[in-house]
């Protein structure tokens, strides 16, 4: 039907585009005025030359916030030229109080909270994609790409262009230079473009923009101003290329004093160089070699004590740069959310530490901390037919890991196969962005040379198709999706896949599946589809997925399980102009349900949501919800069905007015269930600014619960199933902090701090196992069925049925704490445009405590902490921009 339904849409493409409007009707105009080249601009933020004189105004700006609608409480005047290389960008903003208009520095594309002009323009003019080029009246920069329409972000969009800005008697000035290989437009000889243009005054949280859109209308480039004027300007195919070197230093303190491969210290001296090529005016050619990502943020501290992979966010700019053309099945901006959709693309899988272990137990081993990567290339870009590509491939190298004892040789073990990646999207927008019909596909292959790695599978690939279209002036939207995945390998593979927490096909009482040791592949289909209202102050979305028990993207994407049938509901009521106590508000309600392909009801939830911003400019939130008790598949990690109990859980956050130099945050959530489980969140942060170019924030979190059935580990046995599943009752406790702070000393040089000490304890009570399939109950070891229970140092001796036939067993006391901080400090200086020198420090330490739950936060945060062993890691990176 999708696909039927594409085909119907492609046909009409071929529809007169001058009788397809925009939204509201034909949109605004905006005239750019050519300069001669004699004439070229000085970019110094006075607007002093007489070129600036010639060029149409735009002064009808808008308020959004805080008075939806109402005229600026200060004048604004944008001006835009153009030559034969370059749009310029000149606005004088008048404010009444020069003295009072707020230009803090900051480091670029950070929040300054500042007074702050913007111009974004759709250069392709699909109604889709917008790139923004922002400056505070300090002059710090901030730019972005934005796609689908406002439904992705991109701030490590990092383009070279000039920008000066000079404060007044009359206010501020800006004058900007955007270099067209800067930009992606058609190679047609007139081009039209969209364009709006904001202001934002800090010091009353004011935005005024144009042409103006309503908070409760959707979307952002279908909603711009046609940019015309622009002639002739030439195509370029532009090649940039960012060579660069780094040294790094590594210093510890060794483990034993035997450990041949840890000396105390290392040291390494790298090169290698990012390109990017212009193909056309509207399609490049991205490509790193031997890249290094050493200046990007640590990951925070994690216990995980679930069946499932925790998803990390993605730091590295190579893969974050430009990732919205590889963004699939989409919601169509609607409100339901539905759960463990598919992620095609995760980019994190590309560099990945090595899966495969050594092939004997020695006493030392020097295994890679992540594989390395020989080299990516990502081609992307939009034709003017509407047409859009994005295509990445990249190569990780074979990883070795070397082990050795206390006497004897070493030897090196192959832990990593050489692993080709690769990822396709090709788009069509259709009617003015409304419509867009898209394909993509992931593959993944490795060299599989090694009986050592039968356990990976050899090849992995998947793929899909999507559509999405809105209609009555951007009010309604459908979006839907339909995508399969193929995995074939060795019989090894494909018995971790089966038994992964993602399916578990080994559970004895499923149906529509079984375990097959002897299965060398697997496929899998998923579908969603959702129907919104997404304009207007009352909104809805209806939504449904499916994802069958086969389905698999690990390799390359993100999914935390298969196995499911959704269905979500969800409304909500916007308030968009001031009253008597808000600013603004909504209200929202949710309902969602899930099945497993058995049909056994496996989640029941409603939630209900409210927002308000307050007239002082404070916000808060509320959030609450309640889950019906349903069957749990996964507490016993593949063995039989469980129940999970009802329960409630609600949140509050708050934010005061960012505005002041002390501002501050604050979260705080509890939730219960009917077997007694409890749980307690606290988060309160504080941010301080002082001068006009420091910040320091700290955000101290605190977490305690109660969890009635953690799942401890499984044991031969003849009571449920083949197998007893042993639990116990959790007590968590976890405290952590995380301080940054920010110093910069010009728009171009920049300090970062970034530090969090980490402490947790699980302590387990009261084993015991389940006591029947589908239930919640649970036979506690000691006290039920006649069993027993001793410890014996650090284990666990447990009869289960005292007097009957069963044998006993040990379980190992599952007790543990553990600590650490993570410590990273970054300075920053733009020497030139678009070249840096990064000098880069990071301090990590770390130790893991078995058999102990006991908590102390002086101990583990204060006098031990620094007895743990420490690692430093000093970088030096250089790198070089060159246009040619």
């Amino acid at each position: 039907m999708i696909l039927a339904f594409a085909v119907l849409l492609l046909q009409s493409a071929t529809i007169d585009s001058t009788l397809l409007h925009t939204p509201g009707g034909r949109p605004d105009l905006v005239t750019a005025v050519r300069v001669p080249a004699a004439a070229r601009l000085t970019i110094d933020g006075r607007l002093d030359e007489p070129a600036w004189a010639s060029a149409t105004p735009i002064t009808q700006l808008i308020q959004r916030d805080p008075d939806e609608g109402a005229p600026p409480s200060e004048t604004t005047d944008v001006r835009i030229l153009y030559d034969g290389t370059a749009l310029y960008v000149g606005a004088r903003l008048f404010d009444s109080a020069p003295g009072a208009i707020v230009a803090r520095l900051g480091r670029r594309d950070v929040s300054t909270h500042s007074d702050e002009f913007r111009v974004l323009l759709d250069s392709y003019h699909d109604r889709r994609t917008a790139f923004e080029f922002a400056v505070n009246a300090a002059g710090v920069k901030r730019d972005m790409l934005l796609g689908d329409d406002g439904g992705y972000d991109d701030p490590s969009w990092d383009p070279v262009w000039r920008v000066a800005t000079s404060v007044d008697s009359l206010g501020w000035t800006v004058e900007m230079e955007i270099p067209f290989s800067q930009l992606r437009f058609s190679q047609a000889p007139v081009q039209v473009w969209g364009v709006r243009v904001e202001r934002w005054i800090e010091r009353k949280n004011e935005l005024a923009l144009f042409p103006f859109v309503p908070k409760t209308e959707s979307g952002i480039a279908s909603r711009f101003a046609d940019l015309v004027g622009v002639q002739n300007i030439p195509a370029p195919r532009h090649l940039e290329v960012l060579p660069y070197a780094l040294a790094r230093s590594r210093y510890d303190t060794p483990d034993s004093p035997g450990n041949p491969f840890d000396g105390g210290s290392s040291y390494f001296g790298g090169m290698g160089a990012d390109l990017k090529y212009g193909v056309s005016s509207n399609l490049t050619l991205d490509a790193t070699v031997n890249p290094d990502f050493g200046q990007v943020e640590l990951d925070p501290a994690i216990v995980n004590l679930t069946a499932f992979e925790v998803k990390l966010e993605e730091r590295r700019p190579f893969f974050v740069e430009g990732g919205d053309i590889f963004g699939f099945a989409g919601a169509g901006a609607g409100l339901a959310k539905l759960a463990d959709r598919p992620q095609y693309f995760y980019s994190r899988r590309i560099g990945r530490p090595p899966e495969g272990s050594v092939t004997s137990p020695d006493d030392f081993v020097d295994m890679p901390q992540s594989s390395t990567i020989l080299g990516a290339a990502k081609l992307s870009g939009k034709r003017a037919n509407g047409w859009s590509v994005g295509v990445l491939d990249a190569m990780t190298a074979r990883e070795w890991a070397t082990a050795a004892g206390t006497t004897g040789p070493s030897h090196r073990d192959e832990v990593e196969p050489f692993t080709n990646y690769f990822v396709g999207r090709l788009k069509r927008d259709l009617r003015h962005g409304n419509t867009t019909v898209g394909v993509m596909a992931t593959a993944v292959n490795r060299d599989l040379d090694t009986p050592t790695l039968a356990g990976m599978p050899a090849a992995a690939y998947a793929g899909g198709v999507d559509l999405f279209h809105r209609w009555h002036q951007n009010t309604y939207a459908v979006a839907a999706s339909l995508g399969a995945s193929y995995l074939r390998g060795d019989t090894l593979a494909l018995q971790d896949v089966q038994r992964s927490s993602s399916r578990y096909y080994d559970r004895p009482d499923a149906a529509s599946f079984h375990y097959d040791p002897h299965r060398t592949s697997l496929a899998g289909v998923t579908g969603d589809a959702f129907l919104s209202k997404i304009g207007g102050p009352w909104r809805w979305s209806v939504a449904g997925e499916f994802v069958s028990p086969g389905f698999e993207v690990n390799d390359l994407g993100f999914q935390e399980r298969v196995d499911r049938i959704s269905t979500a509901i969800a409304g909500q009521r916007r308030w968009t102009r001031p009253d008597k106590v808000f600013l603004q508000h909504t209200l929202a309600l949710s309902l969602d349900n899930g099945w497993n392909y058995d049909h056994d009801l496996i989640e029941r939830k409603v939630a209900a949501y409210a927002f308000g911003q307050f007239r002082n400019f404070w916000t808060a939130a509320v959030n609450l919800s309640y889950s019906g008790g349903a069957i749990d598949d996964r507490l016993t990690r593949g063995g039989p069905l469980a129940r999970t109990p009802p329960g409630w859980q609600g949140s509050v956050e708050a934010y005061t007015d960012d505005r002041k130099r002390m501002s501050g945050y604050l979260f705080t959530a509890h939730g219960r269930d009917s077997a007694g489980g409890w749980w307690f969140e606290f988060l309160p942060k504080i941010t301080l600014r002082r001068g006009t170019a420091v910040s320091v924030s700290l955000a101290p979190d605190y977490f305690t619960g109660r969890f009635a059935a953690q799942y401890v580990t499984s044991v031969p046995a003849t009571a449920t199933d083949s197998a007893r599943y042993v639990f116990a009752e959790l007590i968590e406790h976890q405290i952590s902090a995380t301080l940054r702070l920010n110093a910069t000393f010009s728009p171009t040089l920049s300090f970062q701090l970034y530090a969090q000490p980490f402490t947790f304890t699980g302590a387990y009570r009261g084993l015991k196992e389940l006591r029947a399939r589908k239930t919640f109950a649970f036979n506690t070891y000691g006290r039920d069925n006649g069993s027993t229970i001793a410890r014996n140092g650090n284990a666990y001796t447990i009869d289960p049925d005292g007097p009957g036939t069963d044998s006993s067993f040990t379980v190992d006391n599952p007790d543990f704490r553990q600590r650490s901080l993570s410590v990273k400090a970054v300075w920053r200086w733009e020497y030139r445009p678009g070249s840096t020198v990064f000098l880069a420090w990071t301090h990590s330490r770390s130790g893991y405590f078995p058999y102990d739950a006991s908590f102390n936060v002086a101990r583990d945060l204060g006098r031990e902490l620094f007895l743990d062993r420490p690692t430093n890691v000093l970088l030096v990176k250089f790198n070089y921009w060159l246009s040619l």
